[in-house]
């Protein structure tokens, strides 16, 4: 019968959705809440799928480990004076004094992302606990740590215990039974055995086959030949086996059932760390020959220790001071080998821009996340294995760059948790970061900027000399970046968008700037990041706006840098941008600009002339659905990257490439950057060079170009008012919404042209004019269709369809009378494609008409907003009202009905 558990734990696997899954795991977590003394089952239910193929499995489980980890209390024996545990294990514990870089990769066994057959250990048969008992033995060899003490030969079936599957047995394998049955013989318990005379290694041997056979007495059972004086060469538990001889007599093959459960497997003796058994077993799948097994062994690690790295290690009988040196040990173990997966990882692969290594990255968050509990002699013992490895990976004669991108990754989640002692990690880490940077290896100069962004704070605190040395190496490395799909130029843009966002960093480099402006004026850097305004990486686009943004925002600024160039970009950028935080962050970046150019001797007059301005209104006033002109875009010189073109969409205006309301948005918010810019032009120049192009665009007949010109009057006008507020010269009108004392000779041939297109009633604009060419296409093919039936004579349809002056009316007409005169003249399949070739007309027709009243509806509230904003209202409000309140019913696109709203309100 399946239970509530089985039914969750499948769920891991099979959920049809990641919060399907999650929400299994959330109630696994609550089954260990209900029933604590399920922890050791239900660990061993979901470490079935902690090695699962699928990332999403291993992603669901992680979260069970944790949702069950966060209900079991912390671990903090108490300190019991007449129990004394005996402590055994602490040899097996490595630590950071035996690890050495090039001896685990002299001696160690690379992972790779494959489990075939160039792997095969000989384990495919053991059950967990035999595996875990061999691989654990033989790791340090493995890793080249204490090799010279090990010996492979040294274990056999007897230190697996002795239910275990497929395993050869020969005449050495009973010569070595016979020197351990010497020592412990047959049918004897632990206690009965003089523990004295064994070495640790054979006590914990004993202890094992004890706790394997759950305390049962042991029976045997003769599989091989008999000896001379009639006994057994191997002896057995007492459990299910399948025999099998092999030719020539002597070997043969044990095959044992397999456990029951892993339960027993993860349960551990009173008094011990309740996780102890299964972060074991994980740190054995940390070198597994299978990525996904690493990967999701990490994973696990990283969510117990999350909850109960306090704990690790720690148990009853114990002192507060041995419990902290043992909790200390243990961490440091894992750690250990955390770092040795490092070394010896090499398994990535790539995912969109970038590559990605999900056992390192994996692996890193979880030493970020031990690292919480490492004492402080722990913790440099840790970064200084890193810097080894960092060290190692950059060699000129051998380099290995996933050993370098391994250490910075451990480095990064390091600093980023213990900030507390940042002052003592910040400066090895800061020299091996700033390696890292001039890097040939992309995903390594990524890293590094990863690793530096958190200690950005530690080095204005601690080594406030060393800044220009970080702004320096960005910016050479943002000179490296000669590809736009780059991987690097993400991480190093948010690097410096997070140094310049500091003051003390903008400080010192404005300071630099005036004693070096060759290297560190604002007019020779902000000029590199042009290139990045148009990046195929959204993100980079966004960090070079911020960054420029924070340069834009600095308090009695430098306005040298401000010129034509940046200008154009950025207003291009709006233009051009589909994603609406980057449009967003553009349109607050132009804002900023104007107003920065407010405070200095420089005017928005000399940097853009008159046809720069009337350009870019072109530029936004193209009617959507058509090619935006080229001409028209502001291009930077190439400085040979390789470049793509991520406007390409927007360019040629792919409505199935692009939403529509993205473009109608970043038409808007163009027209008011348009106004803004009216607003921070001089007054006196402001008609000559506004007036006529505002005008000439409402009466063009365009209803795109008149709802634009009323966008930019509406924006100049709100502009203006708050710069008056600002100023106090205008407080009390102002501040009631009336209208603004501006230049009369700018606003009163407008607000004449407003009214004028406001009082026209149910305009045809041009924009319909593509439309219209469809429908006398549809009307064309239907005409067409009835003179090859004989319907219709050639000369009636050129009467219909006229050269020039078609018209809806004419449409109206063909596929209204004409079509019933002319389809009673066909009959059978004639007729059924006649009404096929009317509906597709008819269908035409009805989105030229659907098109044009939405034309009709967007243009009027436009237009009525710049009059309400213009505060000089008609006598009669009819048409400024209906125009409103038309388009908060009845406009499709929530940014221009919100736009009308706020105009009513």
């Amino acid at each position: 019968m399946t239970t509530r558990l089985d039914r969750l734990v499948g769920l891991l696997d099979t959920g049809a959705t990641p919060v399907v899954r999650s929400t299994a795991a959330r109630q696994i977590g609550g089954i260990q809440r209900q029933h604590p003394e399920e922890l050791f089952r239900l660990l061993a239910r979901v470490y079935e799928y902690i090695g699962s193929k699928s990332w999403d499995t291993r992603v669901a489980a992680a979260q069970a480990f944790d949702a069950i980890a966060k209900e079991v209390s912390e671990w903090d024996p108490p300190v019991e004076d007449d129990v004394k545990p005996t402590i055994d294990d602490e040899e097996d514990l490595l630590t950071f004094a035996q690890y050495n870089v090039d001896s685990v990769i002299r001696n160690g066994r690379l992972l790779l992302g494959s489990a075939g057959k160039e792997y095969d250990d000989g384990l495919e048969g053991l059950d967990a606990q035999a595996r875990m008992a061999l691989q654990r033995a033989q790791m340090k060899k493995r890793l080249g740590i204490g090799a010279q003490f090990l010996d492979v030969d040294l274990l056999d079936d007897v230190d697996l215990g002795a239910d275990n599957p497929p395993v050869v047995e020969t005449k050495r394998a009973e010569t070595k039974r016979r020197k351990v049955e010497e020592a412990a013989p047959n049918g004897a318990e632990s206690s009965d055995i003089d523990m004295s005379k064994l070495s640790a290694r054979e006590r914990n041997r004993l202890k094992r086959k004890e706790r394997m056979n759950g305390g049962k007495k042991k029976g045997k059972i003769d599989v091989g030949p008999k000896t001379g004086n009639g006994e057994s060469g191997v002896v057995m538990s007492q459990t299910a086996v399948d025999v099998t001889e092999q030719p020539g007599g002597e070997a043969i093959v044990v095959e044992a059932k397999k456990a029951d459960s892993r339960e027993t497997l993860f349960a551990i003796s009173s008094g011990r760390w309740p996780f102890e058994a299964v972060v074991e077993i994980l740190c054995i799948d940390l070198f597994s020959p299978s990525w996904e097994c690493r990967h999701g062994a990490a994973m696990a690690l990283r969510e117990i220790f999350r909850s109960h790295g306090f704990g690790a290690g720690r148990m009853s009988g114990l002192t507060k001071e041995e419990n902290q040196r043992r909790n200390q040990q243990f961490l440091e173990d894992v750690c250990v080998r955390l770092v040795c997966v490092f070394t010896l990882d090499r398994f990535g692969d790539f995912v969109a821009d970038h590559v990605v290594a999900p056992v390192r990255e994996t692996c890193a968050q979880a030493l970020g996340v031990v690292s919480q509990f490492l004492a402080q002699d722990a913790l440099v013992a840790t970064q200084k294995a890193l810097l080894q490895l960092v060290e190692r990976g950059g060699r000129k004669d051998a380099a290995i760059w996933e050993a370098r991108h391994a250490g910075l990754s451990g480095l990064r989640y390091v600093v980023t948790v213990r900030r507390d002692v940042a002052a003592l990690l910040a400066g090895d880490t800061l020299d091996a970061a700033l390696g890292g940077l001039g890097d040939g290896d992309d995903d390594v100069r990524g890293v590094s900027a990863e690793t530096l962004r958190p200690l950005v704070d530690s080095l204005v605190m601690c080594q406030p000399g060393r800044i220009l040395d970080v702004v320096s190496a960005v910016w050479a490395a943002l000179a490296d970046v000669t590809d736009d799909l780059t991987a690097s130029a993400a991480s190093v843009m948010a690097l410096l968008a997070r140094l310049v966002s500091h003051p003390d960093v903008r400080s010192a480099v404005v300071e630099a700037g005036q004693t070096r402006p060759q290297e560190y004026a604002l007019a020779v850097l902000v000029p590199r990041l042009f290139p990045f305004f148009r990046h195929a990486i959204a993100d980079v686009r966004l960090a070079a706006l911020r960054t420029l943004l924070t340069f834009a925002d600095m308090p009695n600024g430098d306005t040298a840098w401000v010129d034509a160039a940046c200008l154009r970009l950025v207003y291009q950028n709006i233009v051009l941008e589909v994603q609406d935080d980057i449009s967003e962050l553009s349109a607050r970046l132009w804002l900023s600009l104007l107003r920065l150019l407010g405070r200095g001797d420089v005017t928005a007059d000399q940097l853009l002339a008159p046809p720069d301005v009337a350009a870019m209104f072109q530029l936004a006033a193209t009617p959507i659905g058509v090619r935006l002109p080229t001409a028209l875009l502001y291009d930077i010189p190439n400085t040979g990257s390789v470049r793509h073109n991520v406007d390409s969409a927007m360019v040629q205006q792919d409505l199935g490439l692009i939403p529509r309301e993205s473009v109608i948005r970043a038409r808007v918010l163009a027209a008011a950057a348009l106004g803004q810019l009216l607003a921070a032009w001089p007054q006196s120049a402001r008609a000559a060079t506004f007036t006529g192009l505002l005008g000439q665009a409402m009466q063009s007949g365009w209803a795109l170009q008149c709802q634009l010109a009323s966008v930019v009057t509406e924006e100049f006008v709100m502009a203006e008012r708050t710069q008056l507020i600002e100023t106090g010269t205008m407080v009390g009108n102002a501040m009631a919404g009336g209208a603004v004392p501006l230049t009369a000779d700018l606003l009163a041939p407008l607000l004449d042209t407003l009214m004028t297109v406001l009082n026209v009633s149910d305009p045809e604009p041009r924009d319909l004019d593509r439309a219209l060419v469809q429908v006398r296409a549809d009307c064309s093919v239907l005409l067409d269709s009835a003179v090859a039936e004989s319907c219709l004579a050639a000369a009636q349809a050129q009467a219909l369809l006229p050269t020039t002056g078609f018209s809806m009316a004419a449409a109206t007409h063909i596929c209204g009378p004409a079509f019933d005169a002319f389809a009673t003249r066909s009959s059978g399949d004639a007729r059924v494609m006649l009404g096929e070739r009317r509906l597709r007309a008819t269908s035409s027709m009805d989105y030229h008409v659907r098109l044009r009243q939405q034309l009709n509806v967007s243009t009027a509230a436009s237009v009525a907003s710049a009059v309400v904003a213009i505060g000089q209202l008609p006598t009669k409000l009819n048409a400024v009202l209906r125009s409103l309140m038309a388009a908060v019913k009845q406009e499709p696109s929530p940014l221009l009905q919100a736009r009308a709203a706020t105009a009513v309100a």
